[in-house]
């Protein structure tokens, strides 16, 4: 099938610069190309058009009237001026801005979204002038809870009107409406309904002010004092993108991070709050052999007989694709033969969350398969490895990472299995795990949150995951503890000593990669169905990968 034609380009000047754009590009879009910020509410780039907030007007060369950017479309030779080059414009912001304040009840100091709110912004960027303001203000609903994960502050509501617009036309489950008329308007919940689709908490990142906010992460912590992280949802193999907010070692808000070829700016609850559980409360921070401590010379001593041994390795689908590159070249090394199996299995979807989640817990599943590890029925695959694993035929067992064998297939067989073999190795993260009492040897692994590196979505786009907690003492990634592994068996690796200088090294030797660098796949990631390795590049990537 022929690929659609790109739309015309259409040329216009933004406050004196000459742009070209698609046709049908709005003038807010538009204003980007050129460098300039037009100031909205209302808007949103995956949303339909309400035109309710008004403040993203700008003027028009050859027009009476102020036109708002959001609904009005480019046109050839069009002259727009902005807030930077256009006192009306300007003054209309602030007037605007100074209207949407009425009747807000300026509570920035308990406010949730204080640090990170956009009518806070705009105050200051646009007005930042006391309010005239004398009147008694109108009241409305105060923390009312809207569903499990939502609450609403109506006096905080400026009518955007998003949250409404992304249940009726993303969800399409309608919970929400709008009441009443005027000054007196709020945001409602419908008659006998709960905000409780499984893309509830969207609605708190698409509100662009304090109006709806988390009820699991209210009043938990500001802004300001915590440590803020651009990295991938690992919840599912979807990939959405995401900031991550912690404080003191604990994660204490999750934001959809917008990119349009992945999750636009949506995000499953699943997801979001769903973060802790790659963090265990009780963690493995030193080698067990047999169950019991010790010390990584004994541990070392134990894995040496994994050398030239048939062996059976279970992977988590949550490991980097560095590490299933190492994972590749130690099986080389070591093994007379292995039989891999990637931990995955669907579940049933329903309506809604087939909008944005994937039906697995694998996040990096696609990495396994990009290098070789494993393909075509993965979960029958996965079956295979669990039926020869429970026989008890097995003399050497690998399992790397939390989920490499799933928690439901952990029962007494299996883990009998598992202790009968010659040699056994687990990497983890839990203490309380089943693997640390059967496994022979149990090695201090980290979570996906704890390391930094590639991940493949289900649609085959390389997006770049940064570690956004605070590493345990004493544990290690995935690709170093099979370093440790190489070492025990009289082999080396890697000489790369941390997750940056991996991620290098692999992509100056992955041919399929070539000319890829870490800052050009973070941000928006890279599709690979239609990435065409820089044959050009590949010879000095492959020097800086050896130098790492």
């Amino acid at each position: 099938m022929a690929a659609p034609e790109a739309a015309p380009l259409v040329n216009l000047t933004i406050d004196g610069k000459k742009v070209s754009v698609p046709k049908g590009t709005n003038l807010i879009d538009a204003a980007k190309v050129a460098g300039v910020d037009v100031p909205f509410y209302c808007y949103h780039p995956h949303l339909s058009v309400a035109g309710n907030c008004r403040m993203c007007q700008v003027q028009i060369k050859g027009q009476p009237k102020l036109a708002i950017g959001c609904n009005t479309t480019v046109a050839e030779g069009m002259e727009v001026l902005t807030q930077h080059s256009s006192k009306d414009v300007k003054d209309a912001q602030a007037a605007t801005l100074e209207f949407i304040l009425i009747n807000h009840p300026l509570d920035c100091t308990v406010c949730d979204q204080a640090g990170h709110c956009k009518l806070q912004d705009y105050h200051y960027e646009h007005n930042a002038r006391p309010s005239r303001f004398l009147e008694e203000k109108e009241h409305k609903v105060k923390a009312e809870p809207l569903g499990p994960h939502v609450i609403l502050d109506g006096e905080r509501c400026i009518m955007c009107t998003r949250c409404i617009r992304f249940c009726d036309e993303v969800t399409k489950t309608s919970e929400l409406g709008m009441l009443n008329r005027g000054d007196r308007s709020v945001i409602a919940i419908n008659p006998g309904r709960e905000l409780a689709n499984p893309l509830s908490g969207t609605v708190v990142d698409l509100c662009p002010v304090g109006a709806l906010t988390h009820r699991d992460w209210r009043f938990n912590t500001r802004i300001w004092f915590t440590e803020q992280t651009e990295t991938i949802c690992p919840g599912c193999s979807t990939g959405c993108n995401v900031k991550v907010a912690t404080r003191d070692g604990q994660v204490v808000q999750v934001k959809a991070r917008l990119n349009s070829a992945v999750n636009k700016e949506w995000l499953c609850d699943e997801g979001r709050y769903g973060f802790d559980r790659f963090l265990p409360a009780k963690r493995l921070s030193a080698p067990l052999v047999r169950g019991q401590n010790s010390t990584w010379d004994v541990a070392a001593t134990e894995m040496a007989a994994l050398k030239g041994q048939d062996v059976l390795v279970f992977v988590a689908p949550d490991l980097l694709l560095e590490e299933y590159f190492m994972l590749k070249a130690l099986l080389g090394k070591i093994a007379k033969s292995a039989q891999i199996a990637v931990a995955y299995r669907e579940r049933k979807l329903s309506e809604v969350e087939a909008v944005l989640v994937s039906p697995d817990y694998a996040p990096n599943f696609k990495a396994a398969e990009f290098m070789g590890l494993v393909g075509g029925n993965l979960t029958s695959g996965y079956e295979e490895a669990l039926f020869k694993l429970r026989s008890g035929s097995c003399q050497a067992v690998l399992c790397f990472g939390d989920r490499s064998i799933l928690a439901q297939d952990l029962d007494d067989t299996a883990l009998r299995g598992l202790s009968s073999a010659r040699v056994s190795v687990a990497t983890f993260t839990d203490a309380t795990s089943k693997f640390a009492q059967a496994a022979r040897v149990s090695l201090p692994g980290r979570s996906i949150l704890e390391k930094s590196g590639l991940l493949i979505n289900r649609k085959n786009r390389l997006q770049y995951s940064a570690r956004c907690v605070p590493l345990l003492e004493g544990s290690e990634p995935e690709w170093r503890l099979m370093q440790r592994i190489a070492g025990a068996c009289g082999a080396q690796l890697t000489a790369a000593q941390d997750d940056r200088a991996l991620s290098v090294t692999f992509l100056g030797l992955e041919p399929r990669l070539a000319g890829l660098r870490i800052a050009s796949v973070k941000g928006q990631g890279v599709c690979l169905n239609s990435y065409q390795p820089n044959a050009a590049a590949a010879a000095g990537q492959r020097e800086a990968g050896a130098q790492a």
